[in-house]
């Protein structure tokens, strides 16, 4: 027991100094449009940490996340961008955009959860297209075609990121409270639960689990995830359309979650980073980026079903068997012990 607390330290110091090089030495080699993309990048890996709390923890294949997504940010447009003649101050703006996508996605989840398995995920496909209809064709509230502009950017104590550099190391600090939140919830009674459900409902319901009611409070922290995501994007790009939230985007979030590990908290964070960098990367075959993403998710189920962070953890355990192999006599007492 002690030493898997001292191996538990162990690895979260490697992620922290991982986290800290990384913060260090990327705004000081890059700046203007490359700083913009890895930005967003940070901002996916928002939603997509909800994404982990729905499919990794619960098991529940969920499309949502752009749609309460564009909830954050349609709400952070309409209050920040004086479009209705009155402004909201931005962190106003992002404590009511957290409590009105909590109700909201609360509602949705009473809804969709009578549904299960693979309905579900219908229902959730058809919820993304029914937003972005709204998205696109309502001028009133979502702009239509030509979207929101001139949203006011994060203020926070009377200090707002003067570049994207800056905005990097806002985003960054608040990606790190975010997977400390998720971590948390990974090791809490509340995931557990999900745990239970997602290998096992059946059995789950005769431990005493309430299965309808921890799949609903899955989906809202899912939703409130998303629409933070979603208002952070509005403020950092002070501009909004229905372009960002449409199903395809919603597909990319799931791609993410799996190329990182749907089930690991630094592995989310490297699969959102990887996705959003990809097409800068391969910008000169940009009309085979899709045929690339299909192929690439493929031969990931295939060969790498949990995702990088798997890969990495194979690894490390086939160089420690190497490093520290075990004596054969301590696995003979090892075998006979358990005989007995």
């Amino acid at each position: 027991m002690k030493k898997r607390k001292i191996q538990l330290k162990t690895s979260t110091c490697l992620v922290f100094l991982a986290a800290a090089i990384f913060v260090a030495v990327v705004p000081a080699v890059n700046e203007g449009y490359s700083m913009m993309v890895l930005n967003l990048g940070l901002i996916y890996a928002i939603a997509t940490y909800g994404l982990s709390v729905m499919l990794g923890l619960g098991g529940q294949l969920s499309f949502a996340a752009v749609a309460f997504m564009g909830v954050g940010a349609y709400l952070t447009a309409n209050l920040c961008s004086g479009r209705h003649g009155f402004w909201v101050g931005t962190s106003l703006t992002l404590l009511i955009t957290l409590l009105v996508s909590a109700a909201l996605a609360y509602f949705v989840g009473l809804i969709l959860f009578r549904l299960s398995g693979t309905y579900f995920t219908f229902a959730t496909i058809g919820l993304v297209q029914v937003a972005w209809s709204f998205y696109l064709s309502y001028k009133p509230l979502f702009g239509g075609p030509d979207g929101i502009s001139n949203i006011a950017s994060l203020r926070i104590f009377g200090w707002t990121p003067a570049n994207y550099n800056e905005w990097f190391f806002v985003l960054a600090g608040i990606v790190l409270v975010v997977a400390l939140l998720v971590e948390r919830i990974r090791r809490s009674q509340l995931g557990r639960s999900l745990s239970a459900i997602r290998d096992n409902e059946i059995a789950a319901q005769t431990l005493g689990i309430h299965v309808y009611k921890t799949k609903v409070i899955a989906f809202t922290i899912a939703g409130v995830l998303a629409a933070l995501a979603g208002a952070l994007y509005a403020m950092h790009s002070q501009f909004v359309s229905s372009d960002m939230f449409t199903f395809e985007r919603a597909t990319s979030y799931i791609i993410m979650a799996m190329l990182g590990g749907v089930n690991n908290t630094a592995g989310i964070f490297v699969g959102s980073v990887l996705v959003t960098m990809l097409p800068e990367w391969l910008r000169g075959m940009q009309k085979y980026l899709q045929l690339i993403y299909g192929i690439g998710v493929i031969l990931l189920m295939i060969f790498m079903p949990m995702g990088l962070a798997g890969l990495t953890s194979n690894i490390g355990k086939s160089i420690k068997r190497k490093l520290f192999p075990k004596a054969p006599q301590a696995d003979k007492r090892a075998k006979e012990d358990a005989k007995a």
